[in-house]
């Protein structure tokens, strides 16, 4: 039988294509919200205590968990590591920020535009969404404030700041390490093993999904994650255990807590399962490119200017509005921008010369 570490190492997977269906899970969720004002009508929420955006983001903390550990390893350098990561979150996230600035305070905005752009409120949105490291901002002064979800410009960011203390903390983990003495990776797989089931146990230990802690979950996803891959030698991937998760998950969906411990149990392997071992025409998605971090920080903007637009729009004419705008604002981020930034990561500087005498 097969081995997790038999699929690592070849660029030829299903990463790209699972974290598009993410994103596109994500606005799904939010088309619900933000046409009617009221989250608790997205889908599954009622039954599962979760929404297809839920899902959404435990999918992207997982995979990000198993990618980026496997980035750090390789490199084995923190300050490579930090590059990569910053080249990959920041280029994209800078130009959404500002763009969907000007647009909102343009067009859907209530202030002139010269008051718009010396408000306080707007050059701290600027600076907080940029950056990250002191969380984020939701609102714009005076934008979207007669939309059913009023004022939220791009909720979608909340999730960010996590991401980047979550590869802090990874960084960090592999430096201490390196103090401790030598085999610093096998010292790195066990430090991330215990800090992976210390955040699951704290995770369960809420009495279900609607008590979750989100730092909890957020840390079981991306620590499962990166524990799947320092442990990639022991871990089979089999038609049969990836199908008898599938089945757990969809017998467990009578009740919502006994979903919630079986869904958080099987879903890192059901995502690492689809990512590595599904072949054919299933491939041929990443020749088209990663259009997910494009769809995710860009269709929640996309979503509330539609609310505003068109009054009174059902959330499935928001969503088949907003998916085809999201998507070619996606392609144009990725192709002019994310693309060309994470060319950076992997240049050498140029040897120099040497000196005449």
């Amino acid at each position: 039988m097969k081995r997790l570490s038999d699929y690592v190492g070849s660029r030829d997977n299903n990463f790209n294509l699972l974290r598009f269906l993410a994103a596109f899970l994500v606005l799904v969720s939010h088309a619900y919200a933000l046409s009617t004002g009221d989250p608790g009508t997205e889908p599954l929420r009622q039954a599962l205590g979760t929404t297809p955006g839920g899902i959404a983001v435990d999918t992207f903390f997982i995979t990000s968990g198993f990618l980026v550990t496997a980035s750090l390893l390789a490199r084995k350098s923190v300050w490579g590591f930090v590059t990569a990561r910053a080249l990959r979150i920041y280029p994209g996230l800078f130009v959404a920020v500002l763009l969907t600035t000007v647009v909102a305070g343009l067009f859907y905005g209530s202030l002139p535009m010269g008051e718009f752009l010396m408000s306080r409120g707007t050059w701290s949105y600027i600076v907080h969404n940029s950056t990250l490291f002191l969380g984020v901002k939701y609102m714009l002064p005076g934008v979207f404030e007669l939309t059913p979800y009023a004022k939220a410009v791009n909720g979608s960011l909340w999730t960010l700041p996590f991401e980047v203390r979550m590869y802090a903390g990874l960084a960090l983990l592999w430096v201490v390490v390196g103090m401790i003495g030598r085999d610093q990776p096998r010292r790195f797989a066990g430090a991330v093993t215990v800090v992976a089931v210390a955040a699951l146990l704290l995770h369960l230990s809420w009495t279900g999904p609607r008590y979750h802690d989100f730092g909890a979950m957020l840390t079981a996803a991306f620590f499962a994650g990166a524990a799947a891959y320092v442990w990639r030698d022991r871990i089979p991937m089999s038609w049969g255990v990836f199908g008898a998760c599938l089945a757990a998950i969809g017998v467990s969906a009578w009740h919502a807590d006994l979903f919630f411990f079986v869904y958080t149990l099987t879903l890192p392997y059901v995502v690492l399962f689809f990512a590595h071992v599904p072949e054919g025409s299933i491939r041929q998605f990443n020749r088209l490119g990663d259009y997910s971090y494009g769809l995710y920080i860009y269709g929640f903007p996309v979503q509330q200017a539609l609310a505003a637009s068109f009054p009174g729009i059902s959330p499935l004419a928001l969503l088949a509005g907003s998916a085809p705008l999201t998507l070619a604002l996606a392609v144009l981020s990725w192709h002019l921008i994310e693309k060309r930034a994470l060319a950076w990561k992997d240049r050498k500087r140029p040897a120099r010369r040497p000196s005449v005498a």
